[in-house]
């Protein structure tokens, strides 16, 4: 019981904290309503445990719990590899702009 207040209070914080950046124009509607999504599916998870046990027998994985991490695992990877993918985007993009950039000073002297 303790842990579900613990995690509900940290989630609380976060969510103030995801309305903040959404007022402040850091993130845009749809990103706040995808963020403010998982975070109600994690309070419903936290706050009803049995519910997470029942998907995972609908989904044949032992325990809930198991369930929230294989699912977490796999969301993370997937992050991780979307991320990667723009730092190298981002990072072409920096070449070819510093190329441009070196070749017109060049030029111009």
């Amino acid at each position: 019981m303790l842990i579900q207040f613990i995690l509900l209070l940290i989630i609380i914080v976060i969510v103030f904290w995801l309305v903040v950046k959404f007022r402040s124009g850091h993130i845009n509607g749809w990103q706040f309503t995808v963020w403010l999504g998982i975070w109600l599916v994690a309070s419903a998870a936290i706050i009803n445990p049995s519910w997470t046990n029942s998907l995972a027998n609908v989904v044949g994985v032992g325990r809930g719990a198991d369930l929230v991490f294989y699912v977490a695992i796999v969301t993370l990877f997937y992050g991780i590899f979307k991320l990667l993918l723009r730092i190298e985007n981002l990072e072409k993009q920096l070449t070819q702009f510093v190329r441009e950039q070196t070749i017109n000073e060049h030029k111009e002297e």
